[in-house]
């Protein structure tokens, strides 16, 4: 064999050997997960809350590890247009009620301790703005109550409208407050004269500026009440074949609803116990308007170590943080928060003051997971995304600085089969508010500061695993 052919053979066999390439830097292929990372917080106050809530609270309650709260509310109220004055007249108006309803469970502390609820009319209009440090002195008559009920938290009724609806039972708990027929005649009435000031809760508040409910006797108990309403029934004698039928018809008049003003006055005394776990530097979230917590998250370093990764071509994974919860024990059951929104701490009063859904890029809720006794909030990589992205990887401070606050979550729930929008007025007009209730196929509409109920956590922040992976 001549010995360029030789050499030639040799060539190509050492090719198919070796494969193609084979001159190249080799690339790193693996998924790298990192938790090295250390948060730090503290607890901060967040006892003024905004008045943007459909929850009423009512009740006194005590407890250790928790404190002394004392809430009431304030609200105006949407007239429902119109009232009927033709086919019913004012001497068939028998009696008026004022509905307090709370679901099932809704309430925080002793079932059956018995106290009592009392209602005033607002002599003027409520102030704007409002929030849950106001003090309604001087906006009522205290000689001069709507009526007043003594209540337990155990009696069951149950909603026809459901029935309606989906072929089930809504059933829910009732504070029921006899008022003196003579507000619904005097609002029958006035209908009649001037039936446009119904038609705007501006202009009809005016006339009728809200209620304000109070605790007059009890201690022991917080209910979170879901619809607030007047309700009047009228008794109609009809003569048929020498037979008198006598016919029931209840109207709502007037309902707290999302249209119109209602805000939760609280007074919270913080325990003694809580006040040294936060002296001793423990992370406390306390409901409603008490504490939150304000982290400080090793954002620039997470940055670093990825874009540092010189070995690799790099892909930014995911970023997850979860935070272990420390339930404190006490005497009336008062559980941690249900819902936290992680944001960075400039732009929580604005978010918290409007209507919004956390993004997932530069806010994030989570469910408090009772089986794991933590928070965990499973994606974060848009966050950093958008810092490299417009910030070339380099974090300011207030980019590390977040705030850990409670919240309450609504979540869609219109029947696609009935059409009906449960949030809406005109479904209120003619059956009654029923709000949104949480289900795991619910899509989250919006985020409000946590008033459903008292609760307290501590978040155990030495131990949060904050972990990269890219």
């Amino acid at each position: 064999m001549p010995i360029m052919a030789a050499i030639t053979l040799l060539a190509i066999q050492s090719c198919t050997e070796s494969g193609i390439g084979t001159s190249l830097v080799p690339t790193r292929t693996e998924v790298v997960s990192d938790s090295s990372f250390k948060i730090s917080g503290r607890t901060v106050d967040n006892s003024t809350l905004p008045a943007r809530t459909l929850t009423q609270l009512l009740g006194n309650i005590n407890a250790d590890n928790y404190g002394t709260l004392s809430a009431d509310f304030v609200s105006q109220m949407m007239p429902a247009w119109p009232i009927d004055t033709s086919y019913i007249s004012e001497n068939e108006i028998d009696s008026c009620f004022f509905m307090m309803r709370l679901p099932i469970g809704g309430y925080t502390g002793d079932s059956v301790t018995p106290m009592r609820a009392t209602v005033y009319r607002l002599t003027k209009p409520l102030p704007r703005p409002v929030n849950s440090m106001f003090d309604p002195a001087g906006y009522y008559d205290s000689a001069n109550p709507l009526g007043t009920a003594s209540y337990t938290a155990t009696a069951l009724q149950s909603d026809s409208l459901a029935e309606v609806l989906d072929g089930d039972d809504y059933q829910y708990r009732e504070i029921k407050v006899n008022v003196d027929r003579s507000l619904a005649v005097d609002m029958f009435r006035k209908f009649k004269q001037d039936p446009e000031i119904f038609r705007d809760p501006a202009t009809f508040e005016e006339y009728f500026p809200g209620i304000y409910v109070t605790t007059s006797f009890g201690n022991g108990r917080v209910v979170n009440i879901y619809d607030t309403e007047f309700v009047v029934y009228c008794r109609r004698i009809i003569h048929e074949s020498d037979i008198d039928t006598t016919y029931t018809i209840n109207r709502s008049y007037l309902a707290s609803t999302e249209e119109v003003l209602s805000n939760n006055n609280l007074r919270l005394e913080i325990s003694d116990n809580v006040k040294t776990m936060i002296a001793n530097g423990d992370a406390i979230i306390q409901t409603p308007a008490a504490y939150d917590v304000e982290l400080t998250l090793p954002v620039q370093e997470i940055l670093d170590r990825y874009r540092n990764d010189n070995d690799a071509q790099t892909v930014f994974n995911s970023v997850s943080l979860e935070i272990p919860a420390v339930e404190l024990v006490n005497s009336r059951n008062i559980a941690p928060p249900e819902y936290l929104l992680l944001i960075p701490a400039n732009r929580k009063d604005k978010f918290l003051s409007e209507t919004n859904v956390p993004d997932d890029v530069t806010s994030f809720y989570a469910q408090y997971d009772a089986t794991n006794d933590c928070y965990t909030f499973s994606e974060m990589r848009q966050y950093f995304l958008k810092l490299l992205e417009e910030k070339d990887g380099i974090a300011d401070p207030e980019d590390c600085l977040f705030s850990l606050t409670p919240i309450d979550v609504l979540f869609d729930e219109s029947s696609s089969s009935t059409g009906y929008n449960y949030s809406t007025y005109y479904y209120y007009a003619l059956y009654g508010y029923y709000p949104s209730m949480s289900s795991s196929s619910s899509t989250p509409i919006e985020v409000r500061p946590a008033m459903e109920r008292p609760s307290i956590v501590k978040l155990d922040l030495e131990n949060a695993n904050l972990k990269l992976y890219y």
